[in-house]
This record gives C-alpha cells, structure tokens and sequence, in this order.
C-alpha cells in the first residue's frame, strides 16, 4: 500500500478502526468536497464511483468542489475547482474546519455523542488555523474556504469528502488526510445517507464468499514486510511499504533467495528506476528471480525465468472492489477465450510448484482440482434459482454478480442495538459508557440505549487517537485493541529503537522542502490518463495511439519567468527529501540528486504555478514494440527465439504514425511522437514516515532550459 494509498487508509483507521477505506454515499449526497481525488479518470473506485457521482449531481443537485494541483478531468467537470499548492490540501481542511466551529455551523447533537472529544477541546488545537492563514500556505483565496465550509455544513448530513493521492501522496499525506475526514465529524456526515460512509468488508460478501482453504501464512518476522522504521504501516491492515524493499536490499539489510514477482513492473513504475535495475542485476541481492507475467515488460527483461501468466482475457477471477451499494457483494471474471500458447492460471502455477517442490506444500493443492473447480467452490455458497441456472458458476456465468436483497445498506452502523444474548456477562463503564465482555469492547451506552458504536477503543469517532500517540512511541496499547475489538495491534520488538512523537490531534504539517523555492525549483507531481494505469496498459495499440507521450505541464506565469515555450526541451533533476531525511535517518537515503531527465513541456494555465506535471504509465523500455512507439518488430529481448520472418503486425506497421525518429535530438523530435518519459527516472524513494505512502507529489526539481 505505501505506492498506492497507506496515507489515507492509516487516516481513515484512525477515526475508524473497522475500515481503511471511505465510500461516499454520493449518489445521495448534496456536497461533494474532492481533495485530489481524478475520480472521473483513475481512481480505485472505477466506473462505480464515477456514475455515482454523476447522479449525485444531476439527479440528486449535488454540488463537486475539487481542490487540485492540476486541472484534471475530474477538477474540469467539477461546479467549482481550486489549486492549491502541492500538499497543502490540509491546510485548507484545517481552516475549513475552523470556519464551522468559529461560526457554530457543526452538528453539536452528533458531535457530543460521537466524537471523542469536546468542541472545545478541538477548537483549542485549530483555532490558529484561519482562512487567511491558509490562504497564505495554500494560495487558496480565504474568501473561498469560509464560503465552502459553509456550504458544505449547510449541506449536511447529505455532504462528504473524498481524497486521494493528490492530498495523501505526501510526506505530510497523512495529516493532510486526517485534516480531511474531521470535515465529515464536525457536520454529522459520517456513516448518514449521502456521508462519508464505509463498509465492514472489503467489498466481499464474505457471508457467501467461500475461498478454498488456504496453506497458513508463514510465522517468521519479515523486515521487507513490516520494516521497523514506519509506525502505522501495518498496526492495524497489512500495508507493507513496496518503495524500501529495492533499497534494504540495495543497503544489505535484506537478502531474496529466492524472488517471484507477479503482476509487477519496478523498474519502470518504482521510484529511482536505476536502484531497481541495479538490484535486479546484482546475484548477493536477489539470488533467483521468477518472473509470473503475461508479457516481456521491464521486470520480466530482469528475470531468470519467466512464467508466461494468462491475460485478463484467459483469466478466471473473484472480485468484489469496493461497495458503492454499501450491500457486500460478489463478482466474477470468467475467461473468454482458451490461454495461447503456454500462458497458465497463476492459480495453475503455484499448485504445479507446490507439488514439483513438495516438502509437505503439495498437500494443499489437490491435484485434480482445476482454476474452475476452485472458482466453483469459491461460490458455492450463492443462491441461485435452479430452474434458470445448473448451479451458482453458471448464475456468474449469465448474471456476472451477485447482492443478497435481503441485506441493507451499511448506514449509521453504530446505531445498531446490542442484544439481550450480547450484553449477557457485560458490563458498563460508569464514566464512559463504554461496554465489555471479557474484558473486549463490544459497544457503548447511547442515551441510555446499548448500541455497537464505532469500533474504536472509545467507541465513537477517534478524533484524538491516543492510540496512534502511543504506539508511535512503542508504548503498550494492548488495552486500547481490546476496547476497539477489530483491528490494532502493538509495534513488534525490532520496532523499539525507532520511536517518535506524533500529534494524536489533526495537525497542520508542512513539507519542508517546498518552502523557500528558488526561482528555477518546482514541485513535481504525477497524474494518470484515463486510458492508462500506472504501468500495464502502454502495449495496447488504441490506448497508446490516445495517449503515447506525456511533455511535462508547466504554468504561463512560471513558463514566462523561465522563459519557456511549448514544444521547448528542460533537463529536470530531481533531489531526495530533506523531510525524509530528517525523519528516517537509517534509512540513509541522504538529500542528494537523484538523476537528471530531458523531456519537452507544454505551456498550460491547468497546473500550479509552483508545480510541474508529469504523468506516469508511459517511457517503456522493453514490453512490447507498442509500449516502445517502435513500427518495426524488435531484435532481441522478448522476440529472442521468435520467426522474425513471421513476426509482423500489418495493422500496426501500416497505422503507426508516432514513431520517433530524431535519435534523441531534442531539436529534432517532433510534437507528439515517441513513447514518453518516465519520471521515475528522478523521482526520489520517499515514503511518508507515519505510514509508509510513497510521497509522489513531493519531489523538488530544478529546471534548466535546453531548447
């Protein structure tokens, strides 16, 4: 998760403990306020939350808000949108938040019964925190931030936020994700139709969902898995911190015998490419490496083997992505056409292993049980009317998911009344209200009435976390994960010499480096297209055509200063977090440059003046002579071994007009050819050191022209 969303999913546990993962009820909802969220182009919500959205607004009069570094589809499709500087999303929610209480526009009834602290409590930790102060730290006018706080409150409850990595993938992402969500408890929204909801499972109906049984998980203590040095990594969800794993490595501080990688591509989509290679290249660091992969993409070019894996095409595949119905549910992949070749079912391969290897493994991989047997057994559960359907694989086959009617959206789930059978040998704090059974919480008194609450060591909403507090400087917090009874647990052993004092409040946190930037310094950003993800999309001929190169953004104002035109060649070199440095000195990443990257750029008012955009996914350097904007097939890498008499594509050497033929000239290079850069190149290894995100948005770079 620290290259995805540790950020704000340790944000959401904090106030949560049950769930990482906010969903926005929007289709109900009145106010949508988007911190960095391209919801409408790559987000982990997909078409769901988008459509949802959308009827929220046209269907329902919702207003979308969008605070974004960049004008990004979402922000362009939004009623208002703001930029704000790279990372300061917080400071904005912070004096947002300061608005509402200043001006007595929060939900006094909900926020005495569910939050954990008092009004005044909180007024006392962000009464600095004004809009003309955030104005000044954001570039956000002030009149702006107290008239949508406004709004937003007046809203409520049917109003909610949503974030993501333009507000989390910081050095600061947590605290600005955390600033966030108090939104939400300030107006009442939480858990309300049309609130900030969320959902007690992933999205599976586990209820139904009956995976087959699975060898136990391994006992012994992984530093690549639960590195010593991040506080909340994995304290209550298994996160892991993906960005470290090249550089222990790289430091000796880890060794892979034996290494499989599967659906992965770090040399191109990691940051500092050049630590990966390196280690992949390097025997003492990794001593075999498997790679599982559809295609030859960059990791696979690294591997000693590869194993050819089935496309989404020849897949079979369970999925429940997160539920926007708030009802869990089950959905199903089912292959359309036969595997080529000697492409396999991941799900194929580690059985054959397991019995090749033996060793006991073998033994939980029958032998005669095929992918389709497993998916079956996986939904045996379902219901199904026999009369339509031969049993509930077929029931997916035709219908492609399933929602049990019986089941009710997950709204205000901390209203749910306990039972005479829970509260048999219970008891109730006195002072709390709080009520366990053999000594775990099981829910709180609620105006008298038993209920379940949040399930939080309080049992309402954690706006101070005395357990992020704690466990941040490795004291014990086995008593606050028994009142919570969901998720939490203590910091291991070999976390003890890393200990640190973190605000149990929402706090304003700036990031250090971007302060005080010289005249030839901006903050590099990165954003996706709506036809790419991150790094496996690029060989697809129609999306590559849409969208193959990707000149970096840059604003009029700054453009003009630097005296910059579109179509004009930069060297960028990056720089390594001071921030980072500072926070997590044993990770000796120091503060130097991190490389240096030519790329042409494109003048455009959609981007902050202090900022320059690049987007990821493009820049491949194997993957397919598609990925590569190459007409003519490759000699070498994956077509080693292949005909190349036969090795043609008609389509694609008669159609491809992007070819870049100026040798690396930029005086040469035409506008739009080529297969783009990878910023990747210079972006640093930056993980948050609460959490462990990937800090993407962070990265100060100095910009020199060259044409």
């Amino acid at each position: 998760r620290g290259l995805c969303s540790a950020a704000r999913r340790s944000a959401n546990l904090t106030y949560l403990f049950e769930s990482d993962w906010d969903l926005g009820d929007y289709e109900r909802s009145k106010y949508i306020l988007n911190f960095g969220s391209n919801i409408f182009e790559a987000h982990q919500g997909h078409v769901a939350g988008a459509q949802r959205i959308q009827r929220g607004r046209f269907e329902n009069g919702a207003k979308l808000v969008t605070f974004d570094v960049r004008l990004s589809n979402t922000a362009g499709n939004s009623d208002e949108h703001f930029m704000p500087a790279p990372g300061t999303d917080g400071a904005v929610a912070l004096a947002m938040a300061h608005t509402i209480v200043r001006e007595k526009l929060y939900d006094q009834a909900f926020f005495d019964d569910w939050a954990n602290c008092t009004v005044g409590e909180l007024w006392e930790q962000i009464k600095s925190y004004t809009p003309t102060w955030a104005e000044s730290v954001s570039t956000v006018p002030a009149k702006d931030i107290a008239r949508i706080a406004r709004e937003f409150a007046a809203a409520a409850p049917h109003a909610t936020t949503l974030c993501n990595r333009g507000s989390s993938a910081h050095v600061n992402g947590y605290f600005n994700d955390r600033a966030i969500f108090l939104l939400n408890v300030l107006v009442g929204s939480v858990g309300k139709p049309g609130g900030l909801c969320w959902m007690y499972t992933g999205g599976y109906d586990k209820e139904y969902a009956r995976p087959p049984k699975a060898a136990p998980k391994p006992k012994t203590p992984s530093l690549l898995a639960d590195p010593p040095e991040f506080i909340l990594a994995n304290r209550w969800n298994t996160m892991r911190v993906g960005e470290i794993v090249y550089w222990y490595l790289k430091q000796d501080r880890a060794r892979i015998d034996v290494y499989m990688s599967y659906n992965l591509d770090s040399p191109l989509t990691w940051p500092e490419m050049d630590v990966t290679k390196n280690v992949f290249l390097d025997e003492k660091k990794i001593g075999f490496h498997v790679c599982i992969s559809p295609f030859y993409n960059e990791t696979a070019s690294f591997a000693d083997i590869v194993l050819p894996w089935t496309t989404f095409m020849e897949r079979w595949d369970v999925d429940a992505r997160g539920a926007y119905n708030l009802v869990p549910y089950i959905s199903m992949r089912r292959p359309m056409v036969e595997p080529l070749g000697e492409a396999r079912d991941i799900r194929d391969f580690f059985p054959e292993l397991a019995r090749r290897i033996g060793g006991g493994m073998e033994k939980w991989f029958p032998k005669d049980r095929t992918t389709e047997d497993a998916m079956r057994e996986f939904v045996s559960r379902v219901p199904y009317d026999a009369s339509k359907y031969e049993d509930p694989l077929d029931f997916f086959a035709k219908v492609g998911a399933f929602e049990d009617p019986k089941k009710k959206p997950y709204i205000e789930p901390y209203l749910t009344p306990l039972s005479k059978k829970d509260l048999e040998g219970s008891q109730v704090d006195d002072k709390t209200g709080i009520i366990t059974k053999d000594g775990r919480g099981i829910g709180i008194l609620h105006r008298g009435r038993p209920v379940v609450g949040f399930k939080t060591p309080s049992r309402k909403l954690e706006v101070r976390s005395a357990f992020v507090e704690k466990v941040a400087r490795n004291e014990d917090v086995s008593d606050l994960v028994a009142l919570a009874n969901s998720k939490g647990r203590n910091r291991p052993s070999n976390h003890k010499p890393y200990s640190y004092d973190v605000p149990a409040w929402p706090k304003w946190v700036p990031v250090a480096e971007h302060a005080n930037l010289k005249d030839d310094e901006l903050v590099m950003t990165s954003f996706k297209w709506n036809v790419h993800n991150h790094g496996r999309t690029a060989n697809l001929k129609w999306c590559s055509e849409i969208v193959h190169s990707n000149p970096a953004w840059i604003h009029p104002e700054t453009a003009a200063r630097l005296g910059l035109a579109t179509g004009d060649w930069v060297e960028l070199t990056g720089y390594r977090s001071k921030d980072v440095d500072g926070k997590l000195p044993s990770l000796n990443l120091g503060t130097g440059e991190t490389g240096t990257l030519r790329i042409p750029v494109v003048v455009t008012k959609g981007i902050h003046p202090r900022a320059i955009a690049i987007s990821n996914s493009l820049g491949h350097f194997e993957y397919s002579r598609v990925a590569r904007a190459e007409r003519t097939a490759p000699v070498g890498g994956q077509s080693v071994g292949m005909d190349l008499a036969t090795l043609h594509d008609d389509d694609w050497e008669r159609n491809m007009w992007w070819e870049d033929r100026s040798g690396g000239d930029p005086k040469a290079w035409m506008r739009n050819t080529g297969n783009g850069w990878a910023q990747n190149h210079i972006l640093p290894i930056s993980p948050d050191y609460i959490s462990g995100q990937q800090a993407f948005n962070d990265t100060v770079v100095r910009v020199r022209k060259l044409t």
